[in-house]
């Protein structure tokens, strides 16, 4: 059932650089992949890549002036043009990046069933999590309970009804490792909010009006997600969809305390540590001041770990 929204708003409140056998460990992602999408091999990751929404150049207000110690204080942060995805990458097009690593699969499975028996011994430390083995950081967990990709017919493709609904139990290594495939990068927090919030510091993607169910995607139990794009009200005035609700989003930023700057170390991208995750979700962070543009302190953000509530997009600079 939908949650009831409130009408108010609380305003104050590596995997070429490294054998796949040596799996990075937990506190460490290692070295961005070298592999590089083909388009005519995999044509829905190239689409998502045509329709990106272009964000300008200029200052663009961050954070908040009351509410949480995360938020605050309120700055400015002069940015670059970039562009980044107008929907969360799906589980179709995730499968396709799988695809592209030539990963050893052993059998067939279907989604959310994966063991061991089904992989190479090089390429299971990537696709498996094995419940609380700490010294894996594989690019996906396709053993959980909340997977939507599968293997049939000895290639990754995404689960019957689950093509076109954003990827879940990716690690941050996985979404980063996508997103370079690509060519491209996951945005920094800061690009993220700038996308959601505009240079006049939206409250919300779409403006300053409370949340509802023809908005956002919210309230929902664990695993029943929707299509990307599912709630086109919501979008942001450039066009920008799944900003909030849907899945959360990891971006590239090191969860680290405000003002930004991106001097600190926290846009290093081989770094460990939490990273930040933006836009709230279906299942936990469905309260109102957690679907804002600046909400940055989502629940369960751990980098090595698949997360149901997770998902990403990708940014690439315009200049």
């Amino acid at each position: 059932m939908l949650i009831q929204f409130k009408k108010t708003l609380r305003l104050f409140a590596g995997l070429t650089l490294f054998p796949l056998a040596f799996s990075v460990n937990a506190q460490n992602p290692g070295m961005t992949t070298k592999k590089r999408i083909e388009v005519d091999l995999s044509p829905l990751s190239a689409a998502v890549q045509r329709a990106k929404i272009s964000v300008v150049a200029g200052e663009y207000p961050i954070g908040y002036s009351e509410g949480s110690p995360d938020i605050r204080p309120a700055h400015f942060v002069t940015l670059r043009a970039f562009a980044i995805d107008k929907t969360e990458v799906t589980n179709a097009q995730f499968a396709e990046f799988l695809n592209a690593l030539e990963l050893g699969v052993r059998a067939d499975f279907s989604y959310s069933k994966a063991k061991k028996h089904h992989f190479s011994d090089e390429s299971w430390p990537e696709l498996l999590e094995m419940g609380t083995q700490a010294d894996l950081y594989p690019l996906i967990g396709l053993d959980d309970d909340q997977a939507r990709i599968e293997v049939r017919n000895g290639q990754f493709v995404a689960a019957k009804g689950f093509k076109n609904h954003p990827v879940a139990e990716s690690t941050w290594r996985g979404a980063r490792d996508y997103c370079a495939w690509r060519g491209e990068r996951l945005p920094s927090e800061i690009e993220w909010e700038a996308a959601a919030r505009g240079m006049k510091g939206r409250i919300y993607p779409w403006g300053n009006s409370a949340p509802d169910k023809d908005l956002v995607y919210a309230g929902y139990p664990s695993g029943v997600t929707a299509p990307v794009g599912s709630r086109q009200r919501g979008a942001t005035p450039e066009g920008v969809l799944d900003m909030a609700g849907s899945l959360a989003e990891w971006t590239a930023s090191l969860f680290k305390p405000y003002p930004y700057r991106a001097e600190d170390g926290r846009e290093d991208q081989t770094s460990p540590g939490e990273r930040v995750t933006r836009g709230g979700d279906y299942v936990f962070d469905t309260e109102p001041d957690n679907l804002t543009g600046f909400f940055r302190n989502g629940f369960s953000r751990a980098p090595q770990n698949g997360h149901r509530h997770i998902g990403f997009r990708c940014a690439r600079w315009l200049d």
